[in-house]
């Protein structure tokens, strides 16, 4: 009888064991298959590896590891405002698998990032309206952050004028601190959420039973969840820590270009990095391809043989940043994906006790 009654379970776990096996072996695969390709480029750039100073390109690695390490502690920081006090190697680990979900699985990999973090979230006792706000609330921080910067960066450098340049950045802040304020007004808020629960029942993969009690009790579901998220607000500190984050986790990415450009020898100036770093970065948000897979390596490349720079020097500048940024980081987010395959805990979901009742 024991027996009988632990079968299902232990074919649930083990089969989804197994889907998440097979979706490591085909993103290290993915991977592992695109190094050899990438670094046969960088020979053949004419550019040889003996030459390479190595301590620059080690100083470029900790950066990009150290970009990525300050976004999850802006992530972290935006929890603690909803009392959830997770340690910091558990938060680093969700953000580095979200980072790799996303650079590395094509067009739903966003998608299924947020997923991902969302969900790990809720495994470690954290309620899905602070999980889901959060992870969302961090992108947009981050996005707003770099669009911010881009303008500065792009003035400053000549490339447009601190004319439009400041006003455009400072244009960014205000929309960001006016869209926060209209998206948390408790009518607009509530309102929103009634929306998007109605549409709950086309969710696919979700429990059925809450999908149709959003669907049915979508006012009331909606109040529960606007309440709960108008108490997320993060007082000056918290807000000033968690732009003071963003923005260098921002400038830590752009050096890790930086000393991978002094790594090769090439004399580029910053406001031409600044323009090639930007475009990789857009090539990215586009998520045409997993990580911007040929479009950022084009276009950074593009940037600088347009400055002048040598074909062999910008080639292999290109290849070395995008190794260490895109598929050194993705391996890495992949390596902790499947060490907690087994080791993550359990879920176990429970209805929402007004969507629950009949």
């Amino acid at each position: 009888m024991d027996r009988v009654s632990l079968l299902p379970t232990w074919l649930r776990t083990h089969w989804r064991a197994a889907v998440h096996w097979v979706i490591v072996g085909v993103a290290v695969g993915y991977l592992a298959w695109r190094v050899p390709g990438l670094a046969g480029d960088v020979a053949k750039s004419g550019k040889r590896l003996e030459d390479l100073q190595w301590h620059w390109v080690a100083v470029a690695a900790a950066c990009s590891v150290g970009a990525l390490g300050l976004y999850g502690e802006m992530h972290r920081q935006l929890l603690l405002v909803g009392g959830a006090r997770l340690s910091v190697p558990v938060v680093q680990g969700i953000n580095t698998v979200e980072n790799a979900v996303s650079s590395t699985v094509p067009v739903v990999g966003g998608a299924g990032a947020l997923v991902y973090a969302i969900d790990q979230l809720r495994r470690r006792g954290v309620d899905a309206a602070l999980a889901s706000w959060s992870v969302l609330l961090a992108g947009v921080v981050d996005t707003l952050t770099l669009v911010a910067l881009g303008a500065l960066g792009l003035g400053w450098a000549g490339r447009i004028s601190l004319a439009i340049a400041v006003p455009l950045a400072l244009l960014v802040v205000l929309a960001g601190v006016g869209g926060w304020t209209v998206l948390t007004h408790p009518v607009v808020l509530r309102r929103g959420l009634h929306g998007l629960l109605k549409l709950g029942r086309w969710i696919p993969g979700l429990c059925g039973t809450c999908r149709v009690a959003w669907s049915r009790r979508a006012e009331q579901a909606a109040q529960r969840l606007s309440t709960r998220i108008a108490l997320l607000r993060p007082d000056g500190l918290r807000w000033l820590a968690v732009i003071t984050l963003a923005v260098a986790s921002w400038l830590l990415d752009f050096l890790a270009l930086t000393t991978v450009v002094i790594a090769v020898g090439a004399p580029v100036a910053w406001g031409v990095l600044a323009v090639g770093f930007l475009v990789v970065q857009g090539s990215i948000a586009l998520q045409i391809f997993p990580g911007g897979a040929g479009l950022a390596e084009t276009g950074l490349l593009g940037v600088l043989l347009a400055a002048g720079i040598a074909t062999a020097p910008a080639t292999a500048s290109v290849l070395i940043y995008r190794i260490i940024s895109w598929l050194g980081l993705s391996m890495l987010g992949w390596a902790v994906y499947a060490l907690w395959i087994h080791t993550s805990p359990v879920h176990f979901h429970r209805h929402a006790p007004e969507l629950s009742r009949a």
